[in-house]
């Protein structure tokens, strides 16, 4: 009970405040403080006229005014700078009026001086802190001197001891809390950015890293079928090459070639999905019809590997998707599938409905995943490996998947055992 409450109240608290990507920290901790403020003075207000102390009530009632004024002008109108220069008048005035209904140096507003400057120090540009400053100090040197040279335009505000301690324990509690409100916000703010910054520290060393395993693919795999090209151009020009080599020479350049085709495909879309330049359209898509000329296109290229491709997708299979999105993950499961199974074997490829969620599984009876290699398989960290017929795999198609699957709402998990074969499960939001 108490854990919900408390988590109701920072949240409430945290929509006054104001987020921290809309709102500099000193307009955060500004409103932190108005807030504290508008209830002080609205607790002193009632009290003043409670006790029939009608102009300091007067006072303080128009000073919860303009404090909500102010508090809506930075938080709702988004002028906090504004706010914050009428704000710290505003206080530094109403504090000196007040000064000479409540006693002067004998009453307890001095205090109130203090904890002015404290804020001022807080919520001011660092450029402005030193004219606020002197302001402050000649401000508190003007009244009192006034109350040394004129004694009498002080007004004497206690009856009594009981009504001095009581006007000073209220003080002090005004002070301390607002003091305590502006540490509090200071230093929940620090711990923000800290754990901000250590999270951008983390997501740049994951990025770097990313980026020497990218530069590594370019270099070495799409660098491979180049010199392979420029290998057998040299080969033509210097020396004749029988039917049989010719034809051998350009059908393994004509692999090297489609392979290199693809990766760039994937490399393509990796980039433009770093730079978030990929645009999504969520519209319905039926599983098998959507399918069908990519399935197709991997029954030929599983027949070249002797290998059966198994289809089994339910027609009423609608899921919520980006149609090239969702190709792209199912190429990539399909070609990884191809790659890593020997020949005579089988993939499979099937449907599971349920009420809100469309499985799609794509099975293997392949070489599977080594268990050392299943924790990094959604990563660019991951080694490359290599499929049964010594087919290059870098990892970038399935880091894709994954990120576009999420992107479109969905899950991807997978199960693999060596020498057993891999299933990977794409969990998609259905539509009927």
């Amino acid at each position: 009970m108490f854990k919900g409450l408390k988590l109701k109240w920072e949240r409430n608290w945290q929509q006054l405040v104001g987020d921290a990507d809309r709102f500099s920290l000193e307009s955060r901790i500004f409103h932190a403080i108005s807030i504290t403020t508008i209830i002080a003075v609205a607790i002193l207000t009632v009290y003043n006229f409670c006790i029939s102390l009608h102009q300091s009530g007067l006072i303080s009632f128009a000073i919860l005014v303009i404090q909500i004024g102010l508090f809506a002008l930075s938080r709702y109108k988004g002028k906090s700078k504004l706010a914050v220069i009428l704000s710290v008048i505003q206080i530094n005035v109403a504090i000196s009026l007040a000064y000479f209904f409540n006693s002067g140096v004998g009453g307890s507003i001095l205090l109130l001086f203090v904890v002015s400057l404290y804020l001022i120090f807080l919520i001011i540009p660092r450029k402005k802190l030193a004219f606020w400053y002197f302001f402050n100090i000649v401000l508190v040197l003007i009244v009192l001197s006034i109350e040394y040279i004129y004694p009498d335009s002080v007004q004497q505000f206690y009856s009594g001891r009981g009504e001095l301690f009581l006007d000073m324990g209220f003080t002090y509690l005004v002070v301390t809390i607002l003091i305590a409100v502006g540490t509090i916000q200071l230093r929940k703010s620090y711990r923000t950015q800290k754990e901000r910054a250590e999270e951008k520290a983390l997501k740049l060393e994951l990025m770097n890293k990313e980026k020497d395993k990218l530069f590594s693919i370019i270099a070495h795999d799409l660098n491979s079928p180049l010199n392979s090209l420029q290998q057998y151009l040299h080969l033509l020009n210097e020396m004749e090459l029988s039917t049989e080599e010719r034809s051998t020479a350009e059908q393994h350049l004509a692999k090297s070639l489609s392979d290199a085709q693809y990766l760039l495909g994937n490399l393509l879309e990796w980039a433009k999905n770093q730079l978030h330049n990929v645009p999504m359209s969520l519209i319905p898509v039926n599983v098998e019809r959507q399918l069908l000329p990519t399935l197709r296109m991997f029954e030929q290229i599983a027949a070249k590997k002797e290998i059966e491709l198994v289809v089994d997708i339910d027609k009423d299979a609608n899921i919520l998707a980006d149609k090239d999105m969702f190709d792209l993950v199912i190429r990539n499961l399909l070609n990884n599938a191809v790659k890593f199974t020997k020949s005579n074997g089988k993939i499979w490829i099937s449907t599971v409905l349920s009420e809100g969620d469309c499985l799609i599984m794509i099975k293997d009876n392949g070489i599977g995943i080594s268990p050392e290699r299943q924790n990094q398989i959604f990563s660019l960290n991951i080694a490359s490996s290599y499929g049964t017929l010594n087919e290059k795999g870098t990892g970038l198609g399935l880091v894709l998947c994954k990120d576009f699957v999420i992107q479109q709402g969905g899950e991807i998990i997978f199960t693999s055992s060596a020498e057993e074969g891999t299933t990977f499960q794409v969990k998609m939001p259905r539509v009927f």
